[in-house]
């Protein structure tokens, strides 16, 4: 097996020996990074200000741009953006919206029976029907099952889809009243800084908070460490147990030079 270089020199070098950061260091770091922390601390709650506004100001506006946002995707994704618009209230509208465009095409006067390209593509993708399964004849907004025949055809076509858009109109209008309540409900905790969807720059900034402080804990444990290690290489060496000096019993007797 192997050894890291690491695991080798850890294993031969005691503890104790090896080079740990001295106290400036570690003051540099921890300066560093407490400043770093105020920083992120500011940018957050501006950011958080700047949200808790919104919500009480401009809150419908910004909720139905994140609707319009999201039906970006629906030509490519339609069932799975369409289930997602039916779980807010301004989703909701979006839908009811954009079936009261559609009624208004089918009940005008110029209505000939059939839905132009662009509209029968809105429609289908309201609806959640995948684009694999738009050219599916027996669609439920198809007129094809209408023998043209009829003098009438147009207007037996025209009364199919006005009650098919009418009918998930409907059943849009009945979610959103429900949701209605629910959507005030974020919105107030909004205005007092609880944000159910926090925008990506604010969720980033409190994540640097975060990691700051826990950052700061870890260079605080590291510098009591590093003063009690200096603390032990500081220590005066024990005094010599004997003094280099001969005691009294051990001094010689000189012989005097006048005897």
């Amino acid at each position: 097996m192997t050894m890291s270089p690491n695991a080798t020199l850890a294993g031969a070098i005691p503890e104790s020996k090896i080079n740990k950061r001295s106290i400036r260091l570690v003051d540099l770091c921890l300066q560093t990074e407490r400043e770093r922390l105020a920083k992120s601390k500011d940018r957050a709650t501006t950011k958080r200000n700047w949200l808790i506004h919104r919500a009480g100001v401009v809150w419908d506006v910004d909720q139905l741009a994140r609707a319009e946002t999201l039906a970006t995707n629906l030509k490519k994704k339609p069932g799975q953006v369409v289930a997602r618009l039916k779980t807010t209230y301004h989703g909701c509208l979006f839908l009811i919206e954009r079936w009261s465009y559609l009624i208004s095409k089918i009940s005008s006067d110029k209505f000939d029976g059939e839905l132009s390209p662009a509209n029968r593509v809105k429609a289908l993708c309201i609806l959640g029907i995948p684009p694999d399964e738009w050219d599916d004849e027996e669609s439920v907004i198809s007129t094809d099952m209408i023998s043209r025949d009829n003098k009438d055809w147009h207007l037996q076509a025209q009364k199919h889809l006005k009650s098919v858009f009418i009918r998930e109109r409907n059943r849009v209008i009945d979610l959103s009243k429900i949701l209605e309540a629910l959507n005030k409900e974020i919105q107030a905790k909004a205005m007092l800084g609880e944000f159910f969807d926090s925008d990506a720059f604010l969720n980033k900034t409190e994540r640097e908070v975060a990691h700051s402080e826990r950052m700061i804990k870890a260079l605080e444990k590291e510098r009591l460490t590093a003063s009690h290690d200096e603390a032990e290489d500081g220590l005066d060496p024990p005094e010599a147990s004997a003094s280099a000096e001969p005691t009294a019993a051990e001094t010689t007797v000189q012989p005097d030079p006048l005897l």
